[in-house]
C-alpha cells in the first residue's frame, strides 16, 4: 500500500489523518451505517462514473477492531465502495481516521443527511442510534445543532420510528407520503392498523395495500380530518376527571399525559387552541371503564344487578355487547316506581359513570302510555325556543317577500332586472354557463379556490359581464339564458338533430332564423378546414422525405 500525497505532514498529524488508497478485500462495511436502502440502477450509473473518473471522493475508514493489522471497518462512502466493487476496481481513495464507536456513528449520520436521497426511516434510524450510543451526552437538541437541523425536524423523524411495520413497509414503497407517515406516527399502533385501511379505500387490508405497488392514499387533509373526527377525543369532555392519577394508576393523569397535544407541543404543533385532546383511545375508555366499575360497586355490594346502558341508538353501535341498552329501548324512571323498576349505569359518553333506575317492560301497566322519548325539561324549553326560533324567520322572510311584491312598479327596473338575470344565470349549472361564455366570448379566467385549485368562477364572469350590459342587452341575455340548455347534445346518441318542439327551435322559426341553412354552412367550414390539414399535413411530411439524410449511408472519410 502507498500513500496517496492529499494532505500535509502537519495537517495530518493535527487531525490525525491519512490518505490511502486501500484494497477493497480490506475493508468491511460498518453495521452501523444509516443508509439502508441502496438504489441498484443509481448505483449502476455511478460505477459507470468511477470506470471513466475514478474515484473523485475519499472514503472514510478506521482501523477495524479486534481485526488483522491493515483491515478497516467504513464509516462513509458506502455508495462509492458498492460501485467501485461493481465497476471491478481493487482499491479506493481512503481517509484512515482513529474513531470511537460514538463518533464514528456521528460522522455516519452528519455525513448521511447532508445526501438528498438518504430516506426519513434511515435518517431517524441513525439519530436514534446516537442516542443510544452517547446516552450522557447525546440530545435531541444536541443532535439538531450538529446536523444543522431544528429541534422540531430530529423530534419529527425520531417519531417515525413508531410506525407499524406494515406502515414503514408503505413508507419505504413510497406509497405513504413523508406526511401521510408522520400522522400516522402520532397515532397508537391498533390506530395506526386503522389508518392504513382508511388511507387506501378499496383496499380489504393492509397486506392488499403492501400488493398493490400503484396503490395512492388520500389526501393529508382528509386524513387529518378523519383522525380528527375518530381517533383524537376532547378532554373537556370527559366523563371523568381528568387530573385524577388514581382513576387508571398505569396511564396517572391525562393533565401531565405526554399524549395529551397540550403536553407535547413539539409533536402536535398545529393543535393551537386544542390543547385538551387525547391521541389514545384505548387508555381514554379504560379511564371510562374504570370510572362506570367505581359507581356500579356500590349497588353490586347491595345485591342490585345494574344494567350497562348506551347513550347511542342500536343502529349506531357495532361494538358493544349485545346486552347493553341503547336509547330508545329504555324508560327513565324514580326508584322502585313500578315492579320492573331497575338500577343502571352509563358506559359512554359525557354522561358515563351515571346511576340512574329505568323500566324496559312493554307492557308495564305504569308506564305503558308513557313515551320511552321523555326530554328533561332544559331539552323542552331549548326545543321550544329553537321552534319559536324558526317560525320567527320563515314568518318574517314571508312577509319581507309579499311587502316587496306589492311594491313591485308595471315596469321592471334596471337593477330588478340585473338582479333576475345573474339569478337565472347562476341557476343554470356549470356546463351551461361555460357554453354562455362561448357564446359570448367571454374570457374564462382561472382563479384559485380556497381549497388550493384553480377553476373558472362563471358566476363572477357573468356578474361582471351583466353589469356592463345595457338594460336592452340585459333582455336579450335573459332570452339566451333561456335558451342555453338546448345547446347541449348528448354523447350517447351524437346524430340526434335539434327536436322541432325545443325552445330553441320555436325561438329560431319566430325569428326566421333557417335552421337548416345554418346546418349547412357549418359542414362546409368544418370540412373545408378539414381538408385543408389534410392537404398540410401531406405537404409537410413531403417535404421532410425530401431533405431527411438516409438512415444506413456511411460517413466517408
Amino acid at each position: 500500500m502507498n500513500a496517496v500525497t492529499a494532505v500535509s505532514t502537519q495537517e495530518a498529524a493535527r487531525t490525525n489523518l491519512a490518505l490511502l488508497e486501500i484494497p477493497l478485500d480490506r475493508i468491511s462495511e460498518s453495521k452501523t451505517n444509516p443508509r439502508t436502502y441502496f438504489d441498484d440502477k443509481v448505483l449502476g450509473e455511478l460505477a459507470d462514473d468511477i470506470r471513466r473518473r475514478g474515484v473523485i471522493e475519499p472514503v472514510l475508514v478506521r482501523p477495524l477492531k479486534n481485526g488483522k493489522e491493515g483491515t478497516y471497518e467504513l464509516v462513509f462512502g458506502a455508495r462509492r465502495y458498492r460501485a467501485s466493487k461493481l465497476a471491478k476496481r481493487t482499491t479506493i481513495p481512503s481517509t484512515v481516521r482513529e474513531l470511537n464507536d460514538a463518533e464514528a456513528l456521528e460522522l455516519q449520520l452528519i455525513e448521511n443527511v447532508q445526501r438528498v436521497d438518504l430516506h426519513p426511516l434511515d435518517e431517524a434510524q441513525g439519530y436514534a442510534a446516537l442516542l443510544q450510543v452517547q446516552p450522557g451526552t447525546a440530545t435531541v437538541e444536541s443532535i439538531a445543532a450538529k446536523v444543522g437541523r431544528s429541534h422540531g425536524y430530529v423530534n419529527s423523524r425520531l417519531q417515525l420510528l413508531k410506525l407499524v411495520p406494515e406502515a414503514k413497509e408503505a413508507f419505504r414503497g413510497s406509497q405513504l407520503t413523508v406526511s401521510h407517515a408522520f400522522e400516522l406516527a402520532r397515532l397508537q399502533p391498533k390506530d395506526q392498523q386503522l389508518a392504513m385501511r382508511v388511507c387506501f379505500p378499496g383496499h380489504a387490508n393492509t397486506n392488499a395495500v403492501l400488493k398493490d405497488k400503484k396503490a395512492e392514499p388520500i389526501t393529508l387533509r382528509e386524513l387529518r380530518a378523519w383522525i380528527e373526527n375518530e381517533i383524537h377525543l376532547d378532554l373537556t369532555n370527559a366523563p371523568f376527571d381528568i387530573g385524577d392519577a388514581v382513576l387508571l394508576p398505569v396511564a396517572g393523569s391525562c393533565a401531565k399525559c405526554p399524549k395529551r397535544t397540550g403536553n407535547n407541543p413539539v409533536l402536535f404543533p398545529e393543535v393551537g387552541l386544542k390543547k385538551s385532546t387525547c391521541t389514545d383511545r384505548e387508555c381514554f375508555r379504560a379511564k371510562v371503564n374504570a370510572l362506570v366499575q367505581i359507581r356500579v360497586k356500590p349497588l353490586e355490594s347491595a345485591g342490585e344487578k345494574v344494567v350497562r346502558v348506551s347513550q347511542t341508538f342500536p343502529y349506531q353501535s357495532t361494538r358493544t355487547a349485545p346486552d347493553v341498552l341503547h336509547a330508545g329501548q329504555y324508560r327513565e324512571v324514580k326508584p322502585k316506581e313500578c315492579a320492573a323498576t331497575k338500577p343502571a349505569v352509563m358506559i359512554d359518553g359525557k354522561k358515563a359513570g351515571t346511576t340512574f333506575y329505568l323500566c324496559q317492560d312493554n307492557q308495564c301497566p305504569v308506564h305503558v302510555q308513557v313515551s320511552r322519548y321523555q326530554p328533561t325539561p332544559e331539552e323542552k324549553a331549548k326545543r321550544s325556543k329553537e321552534l319559536l326560533d324558526e317560525r320567527v324567520e320563515k314568518q318574517t322572510r314571508f312577509r319581507i317577500l309579499d311587502a316587496i311584491r306589492k311594491k313591485l312598479p308595471n315596469a321592471i327596473t334596471r337593477p330588478d332586472l340585473e338582479m333576475v338575470a345573474l339569478d337565472y344565470f347562476r341557476r343554470l349549472g356549470h356546463d351551461n354557463q361555460r357554453r354562455l361564455c362561448k357564446v359570448y366570448a367571454w374570457k374564462e379566467i382561472k382563479t384559485k379556490t380556497s381549497w388550493g385549485s384553480e377553476s373558472v368562477d362563471y358566476a363572477k364572469i357573468g356578474a361582471t359581464a351583466a353589469q356592463a350590459m345595457t338594460t336592452a342587452d340585459l333582455h336579450r341575455f335573459l332570452v339566451v339564458c333561456a335558451l342555453a340548455s338546448d345547446l347541449y347534445c348528448p354523447s350517447y346518441n351524437l346524430k340526434e338533430s335539434l327536436s322541432k318542439e325545443s325552445n330553441l327551435a320555436r325561438t329560431a322559426t319566430r325569428y326566421k332564423v333557417d335552421v337548416a341553412k345554418v346546418s349547412a354552412t357549418v359542414r362546409a367550414e368544418l370540412t373545408k378546414t378539414k381538408e385543408s390539414k389534410a392537404a398540410n399535413n401531406a405537404v409537410e411530411k413531403l417535404a421532410t422525405s425530401k431533405y431527411r439524410k438516409p438512415a444506413n449511408r456511411k460517413r466517408s472519410h
